[in-house]
């Protein structure tokens, strides 16, 4: 997946975060780094989407991780929000 698809399913994702909802380019979606990550797994915070295919994801994710891949992303958005967590997307 490229670097662009990536960036989409950060805009996806900051639509669907409240904190976020105003953001409209690529550069201005939220990042976090790896330590900050682990400190909001830990804490169950966050749900992270695994944005790659199927196969992808079972050579190797995130543990914790769940697969949405991203043609299906947007139909499972709503459910996805559900979780009341802050949503973390990944591609690589």
């Amino acid at each position: 997946m490229n670097w662009r698809a990536c960036a989409l399913v950060a805009l996806i994702l900051a639509a669907a975060w409240p904190a976020a909802a105003q953001l409209t380019d690529e550069t201005a979606v939220p990042r976090i780094s790896v330590a900050e990550l682990k400190r909001a797994l830990d804490a169950g915070q966050v749900l992270v989407i695994d944005v790659r295919d199927g196969r992808s994801y079972a050579d190797g994710h995130l543990p914790g991780s769940i697969n949405v891949p991203l043609d299906q992303l947007a139909q499972k958005l709503a459910l996805l929000k559900g979780s009341r967590k802050t949503l973390v997307a990944y591609c690589a």
